[in-house]
Parts: C-alpha cells; sequence; structure tokens
C-alpha cells in the first residue's frame, strides 16, 4: 500500500458536512419551438450545461473529446420533455444518464465532482431606493429578483446554497453594516449559526446598467475575495456562482487517471452489523472515482475491501471529507465508519 499523508484531511473532516445536489443530471434550456432543429440545438446546449455542472468547471467546453461527442447527445439522455417557464417561455427539459455521463468524463480525463457538495450560506446585502438591506427569505420586495436569480444561478452550476433567516438574533450578530463592511470576525460569528458548509459574504452596488459584487468565500481551507461587475441582476449572479463553482470544484472534483491501475486495499473499523456493511459498500460504490468494491475479509467490527479506482485514493478520500462517514486513524493506519 501507498504511504499517504492524511493528517490535513482528516482536521477537515471533523468540521464538515455535506449536501446532496438533487437534479444534477436534469437541465432545462429554452427553446424556440417544437421542430427537430430546434430541439437538436437545445439538447445539445444541455449537453454542454450538464457537463460543466458535473465538472463544476467550463474548461470541460475546451476538452476536445468532449466537443466531439456533443453530436451524440441524445445517447446520453434518459428523457425528454417540453415545459411552459413562469413567464411562458418554452423550455426543454433534459434528463441524462449519470453512468454514462461518468464513463466519458473519465474516458476525456475531465474533471469530475459527485452529487455530494458543500452548502453554503449566501450573507448578501445590497444597496436599494430605501438603502441598504440584507437578501433572505423575509426580506423586502425589493430584494425578491436577487432571490431569485441567486436561487436559479447556484443551481444551474449544481451548488446547494441557503439565505439565513435574517430575524433579530442574525440583525444583532451581523448588523448590516458589519455585513456591507465585510467585517470578518462578525461574519464568522453570525455564520456559525447555521449548518451550512461555508458562506459566500459580500455587498453589491447596484445602479441601472451596472452591478458590482465585492466580498469572498470561506468554506473549509478555502479563502477566495471576490470582485465581479455586469449588466444585469442575472448575468451578476450567473458570474458568481460559476466563480464559486470554479473554485469550489479545484478542491472536490477527482481527476480520473485513464489507463492507470489505481487499485487500494484499506480497512475500515465500526463495521458492527449488517447494515454497516451494506452502507459502507454502498457508500464507496456511489462515489464518480470508484469504479468496483470488492470485500476481501471481515473481523469481527473490521472489514478489508479491495477499490478499482479511476483515480488515486488520496483524491477520493479529499473528495470525501465533506460527507463525514470515513475517518482516518492516523494511529492504525486504518479508517473509521460512522455511522
Amino acid at each position: 500500500m501507498r504511504l499517504l499523508t492524511f493528517f490535513t484531511l482528516l482536521c477537515c473532516s471533523l468540521v464538515a458536512s455535506a449536501a446532496t445536489v438533487k437534479n444534477l443530471y436534469n437541465v432545462k434550456v429554452p427553446v424556440e419551438d417544437q421542430t427537430e432543429e430546434a430541439r437538436i440545438d437545445a439538447i445539445g446546449g444541455a449537453f454542454q450545461r450538464v457537463l460543466v455542472r458535473m465538472a463544476g468547471t467550463r474548461v470541460v467546453l475546451d476538452n476536445t473529446l468532449l466537443v466531439n461527442e456533443q453530436p451524440n447527445a441524445q445517447n446520453y439522455m434518459s428523457s425528454l420533455r417540453y415545459e411552459r417557464s413562469e413567464e411562458g417561455g418554452l423550455l426543454l427539459s433534459v434528463t441524462f444518464m449519470p453512468d454514462q455521463l461518468q464513463a466519458l468524463l473519465e474516458r476525456a480525463s475531465a474533471p469530475l465532482w459527485g452529487e455530494s457538495r458543500p452548502r453554503l450560506l449566501l450573507l448578501l446585502a445590497v444597496n436599494t431606493s430605501d438603502g441598504r438591506i440584507t437578501i433572505g427569505p423575509e426580506e423586502p420586495e425589493d430584494t425578491e429578483r436577487w432571490k431569485e436569480t441567486f436561487a436559479t444561478a447556484m443551481h444551474d452550476r449544481g451548488l446547494p446554497w441557503m439565505f439565513p433567516s435574517w430575524d433579530l438574533e442574525d440583525q444583532i450578530a451581523l448588523p448590516i453594516a458589519s455585513l456591507w463592511g465585510l467585517f470578518e470576525d462578525d461574519i464568522d460569528s453570525a455564520a456559525e449559526r447555521y449548518s451550512s458548509d461555508g458562506y459566500l459574504a459580500g455587498r453589491i452596488m447596484a445602479t441601472p446598467g451596472a452591478y458590482s459584487f465585492t466580498g469572498y468565500l470561506n468554506q473549509g481551507d478555502i479563502y477566495h475575495a471576490m470582485s465581479l461587475q455586469a449588466e444585469s441582476p442575472d448575468s451578476l449572479s450567473t458570474e458568481l456562482a460559476s466563480a464559486v463553482a470554479e473554485k469550489l470544484s479545484e478542491r472536490y472534483a477527482v481527476i480520473p487517471l485513464t489507463g492507470i491501475d489505481n487499485s487500494e486495499l484499506i480497512r475500515i473499523s465500526g463495521v458492527s452489523s449488517f447494515a454497516d456493511y451494506h452502507a459502507v459498500i454502498e457508500y464507496l460504490d456511489a462515489h464518480v472515482a470508484v469504479r468496483d468494491v470488492v470485500v476481501v475479509s471481515t473481523d469481527r467490527d473490521q472489514l478489508t475491501l479491495a477499490l478499482d479506482l479511476t483515480t488515486s485514493w488520496q483524491q477520493v478520500f479529499d473528495s470525501m471529507v465533506l460527507d463525514n462517514r470515513i475517518l482516518f486513524n492516523e494511529e492504525g493506519g486504518d479508517y473509521a465508519w460512522q455511522r
């Protein structure tokens, strides 16, 4: 077995959790009409969007193998249907097959980010005609458009999110002046109340035709300052969600190593029942970088497994830290299952 250093990963795993992204493989795109030509164009656009969502980065759109595969996008679909948007526009809802797309990204040696992703708390303030106000579920109608645009943009990039309630406790912990001034100690304290994996904090300057965001992303060992400009709330939200996704995918997406044998033998303790046994196998087998799981032996509450991986075990374990289901035991050199 290879000797790996997991101390940093262990420290991260002790404080992290994750959310499972729903409808990761379903994409809705505008379509002009129900003609075959319009449908094929829309399927191609949906194919690009689902690849970006699965990888977490737009770099996949420059991958030659993936570009050449776009004309065959229909081969990766499981269903499609036409819908109407709330505004009355025609949409094509396309659902893709996860296993086939994961295999395609693996062949292309492209990044692959599973359904388990960090949930971010959005701590945002915007200037309006009534002054500076926070964006949240119970906030004034002036921020309704911002709530909708951020929700759409985060969903499009496969990012779990939540808004604070901005009740009295929040207002005391984080006055709007502190959020607007990006006072990090106050923001950190306010974020501790919520069961998020990190937060995006910032202020939005909104004037007709000119919108800007200044703030930062704080998630685990990631701190990323951002300053963005756009011409509309929709485009600003899209740019911000894109910047967040790109940064997080650098940390959590795995890159398959094709043509290389990446097998790993691991021991997991804490498997004291058949339910635990089933849960461990199911958890590992569902990971995007695990091709196969073989049980080598069982000894009391310890399970020895042989894993067939698409990348290094270090990358795989690194991407699992948010789930907090398997912890590394530095003294014993094995792992512990967390029920």
